[in-house]
């Protein structure tokens, strides 16, 4: 068996809130292995700790307690073999698409025109030949995320972590850029972790589907996704893929009534690596 790329163990992670001071507990005790060259998915409901996750192995934040390692080394700070594709596009609106993707290849020292050759092989790899000197606010925003993605291909990473990276597409250009990723995966080699709110999204593109419990998030269960390859937009009428996501939309339901059952009751907070149940005063 392939050994695991990421190994949470015991895993605590809280915020505290400014206003009140109260540390609000993300992630209770969270466990769980991600093999190299894994496609994973990550879901749950609002508030169950994904992105915290997802931060954790980024290396922007330390857990409180419990051990995150990396190919067997704790996760101390970010690096450029863990590479994360957010949301907003973050594209520099003063540089080209080719000048975007090149800037992490100037940190890698390579000379200019090393980087433009380099830059148009990312480029090229994401469809987008031809724009390579454009501007930002000459793209679409589909064009964008493929910049973004061609930029974070670009570091040379091990990993790839996506957080929701679809989320302000439309559905067409959201499902041409599933399909995108999951061709630069299979030819990469690479780890992918997605995080996401789309059931349907998760399911398409993944070989492992994690599911989070309600806050304080830890793993409620990890499910291998057998599908017909290679996946097509077909094959989300398959019986399969149907007979899962009602599976998992069950799954997430329990979870967001305990979110909601929770909001109505008792919070949790962590003090001294300890999860207490504080009763809320009535009105």
């Amino acid at each position: 068996m392939t050994q695991p790329i990421f190994k949470a163990e015991n895993v605590y992670k809280s915020f505290k809130d400014p206003k009140s001071g109260v540390s609000l507990c993300a992630l209770g005790g969270l466990s769980l292995e991600i093999r190299q060259g894994e496609f994973v998915s990550v879901i749950g409901p609002s508030g169950s700790g994904k992105t915290t996750l997802l931060y954790l192995m980024a290396g922007f934040l330390r857990p409180d307690s419990g051990t995150l390692l990396y190919k067997g080394e704790e996760v101390l700070g970010p690096s450029p073999e863990r590479t994360v594709i957010f949301q907003e596009y973050g594209l520099f609106p003063w540089k080209t698409a080719a000048g975007n993707v090149e800037f992490p290849l100037k940190a890698r020292g390579l000379s200019a025109e090393a980087r433009r050759i380099e830059a148009l092989k990312y480029i090229s790899m994401v469809h987008l030949d031809g724009f390579a000197d454009k501007y930002p606010h000459q793209l679409s925003g589909g064009m964008k995320q493929r910049v973004g993605i061609a930029r974070a291909l670009a570091c040379g990473p091990q990993a790839v972590l996506m957080d929701e990276p679809f989320a302000a597409l439309d559905n067409i250009t959201r499902e041409m850029l599933q399909e995108e990723i999951l061709r630069l995966w299979s030819g990469l080699g690479k780890t992918f972790v997605l995080i996401t709110h789309h059931l349907d999204e998760a399911i398409f593109m993944s070989q492992r589907i994690i599911v989070m419990s309600a806050r304080p998030g830890i793993v409620k269960e990890s499910v291998e996704v057998r599908l017909p390859e290679p996946r097509t937009a077909e094959v989300k009428a398959h019986p399969a893929f149907m007979a899962l996501k009602v599976r998992l939309m069950k799954s997430l339901r329990e979870e967001v009534e305990k979110s909601l059952a929770a909001s109505k009751g008792p919070s949790f907070v962590r003090e001294m690596g300890v999860i207490k149940v504080v009763e809320k005063e009535e009105p």
